[in-house]
């Protein structure tokens, strides 16, 4: 799970698995792949480093270790 920012301020956690495409519109559109989107403050390329971080955490042992 990624932490990431609605438009409104609100934080969410999302679950990047299913993630089907991004789009940066200047916001960023995240399309699942279920058809559902959201649109979030964060930039494209941080929430490719918040994935790969989460990963590297998980293949560390160490999975509480981004939260």
């Amino acid at each position: 799970m990624i932490k990431l920012t609605r438009l409104n301020g609100e934080i969410f956690y999302l679950n990047y698995i299913q993630i089907l495409s991004m789009e940066s519109i200047p916001e960023t559109k995240i399309r699942m792949t279920n058809g559902d989107f959201f649109l979030v403050r964060e930039s494209i390329d941080h929430i490719i480093e918040e994935t790969q971080g989460y990963l590297r955490s998980v293949f560390a042992g160490n999975v509480m270790a981004e939260a």
